[in-house]
Order: C-alpha cells, then sequence, then structure tokens
C-alpha cells in the first residue's frame, strides 16, 4: 500500500479523518511521518470543528443583534450526522441575507478582524479568518436553476425561524435536502464534487430520510431537470457506503461518475448529457480551453480567409497567390497604426511630464528670488503699519464725509418738499379765507337792511304823533 498516496487522495477528497479512525488499531506497514501527517490532519479537522461551532454561534448573535433576517443555508449541523462529530468536515458556513443588510454585514465582519477574499467560482461574499474558518454570504439563492429555485422561498425572513431566535431563520428538511443536491450540481459542473460531499447526503438521507416528504422533493427535481443526477448519486453512495453491487442492475453511469470524482473532475461529455442535459450551456463553459480558443481566434483575426481580404484587395479575385502577401501589407497597416496611436500617448505623458517640471523650475526660481530680497527692519514695519493705519483712517473719514454729504442732500430734500408743502397749505387757506369774505357780504347787507327797517319805522311813528298833535291843537 502506498500511504503516501492514500494520504494526498485522502486530503484532497475531505475524507483524511475517516481514513485515520478506520486506520486506528490495524496493523499496518506506514512510515512515522505518514502516519505524523495523518495525525495531524486529524487533529485539525478537531479543532476545526470547535472553531465553526464557536464562530457560527458569535455570527448568528451579531445577526440578531443588529436586527438582520439571515437564513442558515449550512452550518455546524453536519457533525449530528455521524457517529463522532470530529468525523465530519466542514468546508465552509453558508448563510442568505438580504441585499440591504450586505453592508451591515461587511461592517461587523471586518471588525471581527475577518478578511474578505475574491472566489471567482463562488457567487457569494466570502470571508476567512485564521485557523481556516470560511463564511460566504449570499444575497441570493445560490441556485442558477429557475425551476429549482422556485422550491425556496426567496427572502430570508420567509424561511421558518430558529429556536430562540427572532430574526435567523433555517431550512426545513426537504429543502436543506433539495440545497445539497443543487450544491452539489454546481460543484459538478465547476469540477469540484468530491468523496465527501456524496458522504455527507448519503449521511443526511439515512438519518432523516423516513421524514422526507419524498413526493414535493421528486416533482422539484423532475421540473429542475435533476432527477437522473440525484438517482446516480445515491447509486453511487450505496456502492461505496451501503450494499454490494447486484449484477441484474445498471451501474455504467454511476461508475462514470466514481471515476470523474476520483479523477478530480476530468472532462466526460458523455456523463454530462446523461447527467445534466439542461446545465451543456454551463458545462462547456467550464470545460472549454479559453487559452486555446484565445489562440485560434487571434489566428484567424491575423490571417483572415480570402473572401474576406478580397473585399480590402480585389486584385486576389484575379491572383489568389498574392493572398500571404496581402496578410503581409494588411498586418503591416495595422502595425503602423499601433505604433503611431502608442508614440501619440507616449509623446502625449512627456509633454505632460515636461509642463510639471517647467511649473517646479519656476516655483524654484521664485522661491529664491523671494529669499533674496532684503528683510524689513521693525522701524520700517511700524512705519508701514502706522502709513496704513492713516490711510485707513482716511478713507473711513471721506467715507464718513461722503454719508453726512448724503444725508445733507436728503435733508435739503426733505425741506424743500417741507417748504413747498407749506406755500400750498398757505394757498389754500388763502382760497378759503376768500371764499368766506365772499359769502360774508350779504350777510352783512342783510343785517344792515334789518337795521334801517326799525329806524323807518321810527320815523314814520314821529311823523304820525306830529300831525296828531298839530289835530289836537
Amino acid at each position: 500500500m502506498r500511504w503516501d498516496t492514500v494520504l494526498d487522495v485522502s486530503d484532497y477528497q475531505n475524507v483524511v479523518n475517516i481514513v485515520y479512525v478506520g486506520l486506528l488499531g490495524i496493523e499496518k506497514d506506514i512510515s512515522e511521518e505518514c502516519e505524523s501527517q495523518f495525525h495531524h490532519s486529524y487533529k485539525k479537522e478537531l479543532l476545526l470543528y470547535e472553531s465553526y461551532q464557536k464562530v457560527e454561534e458569535v455570527i448568528l448573535w451579531q445577526l440578531e443583534r443588529h436586527g438582520i433576517d439571515a437564513a442558515l443555508l449550512l452550518g455546524t449541523s453536519v457533525g449530528e450526522m455521524y457517529p463522532k462529530p470530529e468525523m465530519s468536515h466542514i468546508s465552509q458556513i453558508e448563510i442568505l441575507v438580504d441585499k440591504k443588510d450586505m453592508p451591515r454585514v461587511n461592517k461587523f465582519m471586518l471588525e471581527m478582524d475577518y478578511e474578505q477574499k475574491v472566489d471567482p467560482v463562488d457567487s457569494g461574499i466570502v470571508y476567512v479568518r485564521v485557523p481556516g474558518v470560511r463564511i460566504v454570504f449570499y444575497n441570493g439563492m445560490p441556485i442558477e436553476n429557475k425551476a429549482a429555485r422556485q422550491f425556496f422561498p426567496g427572502a430570508p425572513k420567509r424561511f421558518r425561524k430558529l429556536d430562540s431566535y427572532r430574526h435567523i431563520h433555517m431550512l426545513t428538511n426537504e429543502e436543506e435536502y433539495l440545497y445539497r443536491i443543487a450544491r452539489m450540481v454546481e460543484m459538478y459542473i465547476t469540477g469540484r464534487l468530491k468523496v465527501r460531499d456524496i458522504m455527507d447526503l448519503w449521511q443526511y438521507q439515512k438519518l432523516l430520510g423516513e421524514r422526507f416528504r419524498w413526493k414535493s422533493v421528486n416533482e422539484a427535481l423532475v421540473r429542475a431537470v435533476w432527477q437522473e443526477f440525484a438517482d446516480q448519486i445515491n447509486v453511487l453512495a450505496a456502492l461505496w457506503f451501503g450494499r454490494e453491487a447486484n449484477a441484474d442492475e445498471q451501474y455504467g453511469l454511476a461508475l462514470e461518475l466514481e471515476e470523474y470524482i476520483l479523477s478530480r473532475g476530468r472532462e466526460n461529455k458523455h456523463l454530462d448529457e446523461s447527467l445534466l442535459p439542461c446545465e451543456k450551456l454551463r458545462l462547456d463553459f467550464y470545460w472549454r480551453n479559453r487559452d486555446k480558443e484565445w489562440a485560434l481566434r487571434k489566428q484567424a483575426w491575423m490571417f483572415p480567409s480570402r473572401d474576406y481580404m478580397v473585399q480590402f484587395f480585389p486584385i486576389l479575385e484575379r491572383y489568389p497567390f498574392l493572398l500571404f502577401f496581402c496578410w503581409i501589407i494588411r498586418n503591416f497597416r495595422f502595425l503602423r497604426r499601433i505604433c503611431i496611436s502608442k508614440f501619440k500617448k507616449v509623446g502625449f505623458r512627456i509633454r505632460i511630464k515636461l509642463s510639471d517640471i517647467k511649473d517646479k523650475l519656476k516655483g524654484m526660481i521664485r522661491k529664491g528670488k523671494n529669499e533674496d530680497l532684503p528683510e524689513d527692519s521693525p522701524e520700517e514695519a511700524v512705519q508701514a503699519g502706522e502709513g496704513a493705519e492713516e490711510s485707513a483712517d482716511t478713507e473711513h473719514g471721506e467715507a464718513a464725509g461722503s454719508t453726512e454729504k448724503a444725508e445733507g442732500s436728503v435733508r435739503m430734500e426733505h425741506g424743500e418738499e417741507a417748504g413747498v408743502r407749506k406755500k400750498a397749505e398757505e394757498s389754500a387757506d388763502t382760497e378759503h379765507g376768500e371764499e368766506n369774505g365772499v359769502r360774508e357780504k350779504p350777510e352783512e347787507a342783510g343785517e344792515r337792511k334789518d337795521a334801517e327797517e326799525p329806524a323807518n319805522l321810527k320815523e314814520t311813528e314821529g311823523e304820525e304823533d306830529s300831525e296828531e298833535l298839530k289835530n289836537q291843537n
């Protein structure tokens, strides 16, 4: 037995702790160094499990404290599926939160000394911390299949609540099973499906399979076109961990899947089309050789076909053998344009640098001239200050004089207006007086007439008396 190979394979497949537990108490021809590495890997898995338990508790407490609704997709509960918790393997904790809450999550994760890491394969935001703890936050269900995504509630607060929490939610048994299948599909597409994933699904199904509502789960698998994939996963898990192979059954696809996993994701187009026919586009995207594809595109661009070159070189219709020379002329033209554009950019940058150097030199010259000028004595500074104060007083005096002149002109204007008003009032009084005089003349005439009437009466009375005396005589 080549134990070095066993250690390498078991470490890659995340089952090194299982292998170490299985080797205990068995006589084996293994070197001390290799056995020490097995023990070190086992101890590392044990310490990681304890670290993940504490980290999960702290993060859930932080989410609850900040009032952030979150759904725990995958956590440390996987340890409950094995006879001993140290036999389990936790690659990461996956949590679903709303997009609007991601800034607050990022803030408290950075405060807890987590480092944000860019993972081109994972669609979530990854945070890592020593000794290898990995937390992934998603702002949407990390499932590309639309039919499978409809099986889940969507927003985190629509999942059922976790015990003793107000804002922390969890998946049901059926949702967790389908979620594990969905994650295995993603890992298969990206070439990361491992023995540990098959083992976890087998343990989960064996522990909780009787409580499943298999009808709804199977309907979701059929809608997502994942039924064949799930069936072959179960067949392979039964071959590995459950029962011996039956000669009457067909294990062709399961054995191809086994080879795919043990070969660390080697391409198998027949297996892809059989297991995941609906994911052909994504499989092609991940499997194609992009370096080779780019080289072919570059070659096609530099040496296009004759039909394309005829558009620019009509002579090729009569003399096709000149295609090679036309390629050279065309590439030379492109090369000349590229060189001219690069020279222009370089020249522009050089001019900018020269202008900056020129401005710096001017500034240094001005600074040197200012330093060469003699400094003013304290007396001159005092005189300059007094002169400045006198000029300021003069300016204030002129301003005050102009203000007084303006006030005087305003007062004169007011005086003229008052005189005009007074004249107007006097003329008005005169007019009223004349009117009163005109009105008084008839009244005086009447009074005189009344005075004349009693005088006439007296005169007539005297005449009558004189006549009576005459008659008596």
